[in-house]
């Protein structure tokens, strides 16, 4: 029996994306263990998901995670990082094979080194090459993220907290975003948006992570009637159970984004200084209302002009987007208004092009 080692991605969305190569190297090799190395945040995701037969957490010295590598005994290790640090704790940790992409100076330590993928592609289609390269065909489904009950009670609980009912199916807003405030729409249209939909009598509330509550304090107190904030203290997989209790979540390119569609729930995302193309939720339909300019996408953690991608993005567009999506109108292929961009981004996972 072979030992096989996953490496797993360090970001929520990422992790999400990456589902569907678990189950490919799962399907390949029924018989076989299988372990992932994940952050505290993404190892919820894949117990979750249980293609794993276990799942490691890393921690914040490299030594500590050569260690927990080396005492799994792991024939090959799979690198879906292309970082230097995750080449190096497999080579630390005694994988006999380690597999990956020869990027960020590493070859040296791949026994299995492959050129990176072009990056044209959905980053869902980014590990298939490696899995092509051990004769292994890639899962062609989206991601999917089984809900256990007891993160559905605790997502249930956190509703009834917002005077709701597990019924009501709130819409959802999620302002904020992991490494780049340059992802975010401006907080206050979070805000206007939200007093809109309201108006309309869809009940509305606010998603944060962790280190978000003064983000969704700030959105909360600048809408005209106060928002309730939910999220900061349910891990990934209720989380996730409480996206899969909305009506449909708005939100900048984030984890929220990527945990929804792979529960199903409709999504409305705002795409600034990244690339819908790349990086759009998978799994359910997904509006995206983006903004090409000529620096687009820079992927900068700071913008040097005036933020214009998101910012020509309106309240009105947004709110015209989710009474398509919440009233299931016939999206069109392609809709030009004020110079932004209403999209439905195809499915990669179901090989259409993207529109």
């Amino acid at each position: 029996m072979t030992a096989r080692l996953v490496v797993a991605p360090n970001w929520i969305g990422d992790a999400v994306l990456s589902l569907p190569f678990l189950r490919a190297l799962r399907a390949a090799h029924p018989g076989d263990r299988l372990a992932v190395l994940a952050r505290k945040g993404p190892a919820a995701i894949y117990r979750s998901e249980s293609t794993a037969d276990e799942v490691l957490e890393r921690s914040a010295r490299l030594r500590d995670d050569a260690r927990t590598v080396r005492s799994g005994r792991f024939d090959e290790a799979w690198l879906l990082p292309n970082s230097f640090r995750a080449a190096l704790i497999a080579f630390l940790g005694g994988a006999r094979r380690r597999i990956g992409y020869a990027t960020d100076f590493r070859t040296w330590l791949l026994t299995d080194p492959l050129p990176p993928p072009s990056g044209t592609d959905h980053q869902l289609r980014d590990y298939d090459a490696l899995l092509r390269s051990h004769g292994i065909e890639p899962d062609p489904g989206a991601p999917r993220l089984p809900i256990p009950p007891e993160a559905l009670a605790r997502a249930d609980r956190a509703l009834a907290a917002a005077d709701w009912s597990a019924g009501s199916r709130p819409i959802l807003l999620a302002p904020g975003s992991a490494k780049a405030s340059t992802k975010r729409w401006p907080p206050e249209r979070f805000a206007a948006l939200g007093d809109a939909l309201a108006l309309q009598g869809w009940p509305c509330g606010l998603v944060v992570g962790p280190e978000e509550t003064d983000l969704g304090s700030r959105v909360s107190a600048a809408a005209r009637t106060p928002l309730p904030v939910l999220g900061a203290d349910l891990d990934p997989i209720e989380l996730a159970a409480l996206l899969s209790r909305a009506r449909l979540l708005i939100s900048n390119d984030s984890g929220p984004m990527h945990l929804a569609a792979a529960v199903g729930t409709p999504v409305v995302a705002f795409f600034g200084p990244t690339d819908p193309g790349r990086t759009a939720g998978v799994g359910s339909p997904v509006k995206v209302l983006d903004r090409y300019l000529f620096c687009s996408p820079c992927h900068r953690d700071a913008c040097p002009y005036g933020h214009e991608c998101m910012l020509e993005i309106t309240v009105d567009m947004a709110l015209r987007a989710c009474e398509e999506m919440v009233n299931r109108a016939v999206i069109p292929r392609s809709v030009s208004d004020e110079g932004s961009r209403a999209r439905l981004v195809r499915d990669p996972s179901r090989s259409l092009p993207r529109t």
